[in-house]
Parts: structure tokens; C-alpha cells; sequence
């Protein structure tokens, strides 16, 4: 199963929409979010090649907690086609950010949409004058409430500089069906934010010795796990750059199967051995969930202990995440936030449980507070997990090796020369994670929601303010 980005992928077909008409037909079906509507739309409209793809669920789907996320998006201007793109100038009405509405069209009759996607484009007017720390925090803290007025977030967000934290709040509701809200120590679903510990790990037992990053997978791997191909090519290093040619165990046999099952890693073998690689190991890079699930096989066989145990012990402990850990969904854990998103389905929101594994995985699916994500921040940071060269090799672009440019090991990578922004985002169905570290600001931003697509504005918000910051 492919998956959808922080952008919606919609395909439509079958009408020809002009540049003059983009504005009046567009724009008044994303504003009104009415579900029936937009199902109605996209299933007479989009192409064939999208529906095989992904679905007409999953694009309504994401349409509607997009939809959610923005509320409506007012016109300010149409601006001239670019590459191909119709683009639009537009203000959204819960986060008052604008951003450039961006639409590709078929090149060939009927001219359908192939995609659009929100583009953030900030007014120079917002990122003029300095900020103190606490017009920061006030600021921060008249946006995050517009949100959650709207409902357009529900968790908790957390700024720092080095220790001083200088905002922390949490809205909005950890259970909605018994009315329970999030607060400070709410535990909340990380998604992919996990394939940083995994990472850490796995450079921990190279720091110790007991890995090395040439080393082959299938020399701790029994090759039942694999599919057929050039598996015994796949390197340590290809596993955590993403070119190991391994895809994605998030496929149709995950969706259709007994969440139940995924209590132990060894439960992910059908899903995995049964996907052919995508490419030559080494050659490409593609993001792979089954290649950090492999990680955590190698964990386990090296360290003789089990991969959750390993995680608990080098990092967890070691970086006082006190709540931090992989739980299982039917357990009676306490502070578990519960997900939800808008879908295809239903006019309320839907709960997400049902969807996910019961117990997270080295690609992802564990839960922790703001407060544990910090405290990771600043051990990291400070070397107390590793040491400073391989702290500072996690978290440094590995395009070298045909990896992709904006990621490390387990890390994403970004920002500019004079302030690097690192760290890792995590987004799932009912589940949108971000922890950015700033390496030469100091800054620690930590934004935890169990609502679908909500982070990006946040974040956005967050980064422009910093960058007015005086002090």
C-alpha cells in the first residue's frame, strides 16, 4: 500500500477545469467539507490509476482532515501558472497562516487534477520585528487556543531553549468519549519518531564493538525473513539510510489482518518475506518501515536481549523518559492518549485504535510525553547516549551513500548552515508527531497530537516565531 504525505495526492478526471474557473469550482468544495460532497466528487472524477493506487477511502479521507486542519481557505490572489501548476494565494481561516494553494493538471484531455498541495508561504510583514521570549510564549499561546477552538489540534506542545522551557501547553482531549482532556504528561502515539531510537541503538552496539556498519543483514537475519533477490547485499548501513531496496510491511495483508497478532516482531515475517525488493541494495533510496523493522531483529540477535528491553535500558533510562515505552493497545496503561481522524464513513470522529498494531515496532508505534521527548533532546545533544562522533554521524546527511539528502541515520536532517534542525516527525492514522532539535540555536520543539495532520501549521508557527526571537 502506498502512503499519503502531509499533502493529499487527488487524481481527477473527466472535467476540464480553466484557470478561471479553478477558484469557483475548487475552493467552495474544500471550504464547505461536507463529506458526502467530497466523496461524491472525487468518486466521479478521479482517475483510474488513483483509485488503484490508494482508494477513493484514503483520499477522501486525508481531503477531509485536511479540510479539518485549515477550515476554510480564503482567495487572495490567483497567481501566474508555474511548471505546470495553477497556484493560488490563499489564508487559512483556523491558523491564519497563508499559503500557496498549489494544482497539477493532466497535460492531456480532460486536464484533470493529478494532485494539490498546501504550500506554506509566509508574508514578509509576519517575519519582520523581534520577539521576546515571553511575547514568544504569548503568541504561541493565543495560536495553539484558536486551534483548538477549531478543533483543528488536540495535544501538547512543548518549546525550549536547552533546559529553560519557554512554552509549554495541552489542549484539547486525550479520550473523546469520556470527555478526558490532555495534559502535560499525557503520553501520546510517536509514529515513525521511534526510528530515531532504533537508530540509537543500533550505533550503541557499534560503539560497543558487536556491530559494524558493512556488516551484512543476512549474517543475523535467517533468510526465511527475506524475500528473493539480492538480500545478501543488504548492509546495516543500507538499513539505516533506507536503500536496502526493502519496502513497506504497512501493506494490504497488514490492513486486512488481527492487529492482535502484532504483539512480537517476529508476527511482521509473512508481511515482510512476501514483498519483493524495490531496487538494487545501495543503488536507491526508499523509505522503508520492514528495513527498520529488520534493525530491530539485528538488535536482538546481538545484544541477546529483546529489542523493547534494549530501547528501555540505552535510551529510555539513560535520557529519563520515564513514560516513555511501547504499549499494548488493550493493556490498562494510563495516559494513553486515544487517536482520531476524520473519515470517509462517518460525520463524527473516528477512534484509530482498531487500525494500529497492538504494540509498536522499531519502525514506529510507541508513545511517550513532551517532557520524555525534551529530556531525549538534551541527553542526546550533550552525548550522553553515544558518543560525539556518532551522535553527530546519526544526525549529518548520508547522501553519500544514495540516501536521500534531508536524512541521516534515523534521523531527518534540515534547516540551513547556521541553524540545523534535526530530529524526526511520526504520522499515522489518529497520529501526528514532530521533535525538532536546533543544533546551533539550542532550541528543543516537541509537538505531540492524536489527530491526523495537524502538525505542519504548528510547526510553521513555531519556526517563524524562533526566528524572531531576541533573546
Amino acid at each position: 500500500m502506498k502512503t499519503f504525505t502531509s499533502f493529499l495526492l487527488l487524481t481527477v478526471s473527466g472535467i476540464v477545469l480553466s484557470k478561471e474557473n479553478i477558484p469557483d469550482s475548487f475552493l467552495p468544495l474544500f471550504n464547505s467539507g461536507d463529506r458526502q460532497d467530497i466523496t461524491e466528487y472525487l468518486t466521479n472524477n478521479m482517475a483510474k490509476t488513483a483509485l488503484e493506487d490508494f482508494g477513493i477511502d484514503a483520499h477522501v479521507d486525508t481531503f477531509l482532515n485536511t479540510q479539518n486542519t485549515h477550515g476554510e481557505l480564503t482567495l487572495l490572489k490567483q497567481l501566474p501558472a508555474k511548471n505546470g501548476h495553477d497556484r493560488l494565494l490563499v489564508l487559512s481561516k483556523n491558523n491564519q497562516l497563508t499559503y500557496t494553494l498549489v494544482i497539477n493538471r493532466e497535460n492531456k484531455k480532460p486536464h484533470g487534477i493529478n494532485y494539490f498541495f498546501l504550500r506554506n508561504t509566509p508574508l514578509e510583514a509576519d517575519l519582520k520585528t523581534n520577539l521576546s521570549k515571553k511575547q514568544v510564549a504569548n503568541a504561541l499561546s493565543v495560536f495553539t487556543e484558536r486551534l483548538s477552538k477549531k478543533d483543528a489540534f488536540s495535544g501538547v506542545i512543548l518549546v525550549a531553549k536547552n533546559e529553560e522551557i519557554i512554552f509549554n501547553q495541552a489542549v484539547g482531549l486525550a479520550n473523546r468519549e469520556w470527555r478526558v482532556k490532555n495534559t502535560l504528561d499525557t503520553r501520546f502515539a510517536l509514529g515513525s519518531i521511534n526510528k530515531m531510537f532504533t537508530a540509537l541503538a543500533v550505533l550503541n552496539l557499534i560503539e560497543q564493538g558487536k556491530l559494524k556498519f558493512e556488516d551484512r543483514l543476512t549474517d543475523y537475519v535467517d533468510s526465511s525473513w527475506l524475500p528473493k533477490g539480492e538480500v545478501d547485499k543488504i548492509t546495516i548501513r543500507q538499513l539505516l539510510t533506507h536503500t536496502s531496496g526493502l519496502g513497506n510491511f504497512f501493506n494490504e495483508e497488514f490492513i486486512n489482518s488481527n492487529k492482535e497478532l502484532y504483539r512480537d516482531l517476529n508476527n511482521y515475517k509473512p508481511l515482510i518475506s512476501s514483498m519483493p525488493l524495490h531496487f538494487s541494495p545501495g543503488t536507491k533510496n526508499r523509505y522503508s518501515n520492514s528495513g527498520m523493522l529488520m534493525l530491530g531483529l539485528v538488535i536482538e540477535k546481538v545484544s541477546g536481549m529483546s529489542y523493547y528491553d534494549f530501547v528501555q535500558k540505552h535510551i529510555y533510562d539513560k535520557a529519563n523518559m520515564h513514560q516513555a515505552g511501547s504499549f499494548e493497545l488493550d493493556s490498562t496503561t494510563p495516559n494513553l492518549a486515544t487517536g482520531y481522524l476524520k473519515r470517509m464513513h462517518s460525520d463524527t470522529w473516528v477512534n484509530s485504535t482498531y487500525t494500529r498494531a497492538v504494540k509498536g515496532s522499531p519502525a514506529g508505534g510507541g508513545f511517550a510525553s513532551a517532557k520524555d521527548l525534551h529530556n531525549y533532546a538534551l541527553a542526546l545533544t550533550s552525548y550522553k547516549l553515544l558518543n560525539k562522533e556518532l551522535t553527530e554521524s546519526a544526525y549529518s546527511e548520508k547522501s553519500k551513500y544514495n540516501s536521500a539528502k534531508w536524512y541521516g541515520y534515523g534521523f531527518s536532517v534540515g534547516g540551513t548552515p547556521d541553524n540545523r534542525i534535526v530530529g524526526h516527525g511520526g504520522a499515522y492514522l489518529g497520529v501526528d508527531a514532530r521533535v525538532d532539535m536546533h543544533l546551533d540555536k539550542g532550541y528543543v520543539v516537541v509537538i505531540l497530537a492524536n489527530q491526523s495532520d495537524v502538525v505542519s501549521p504548528v510547526r510553521r508557527k513555531i519556526n517563524e516565531l524562533l526566528a524572531r526571537m531576541s533573546d
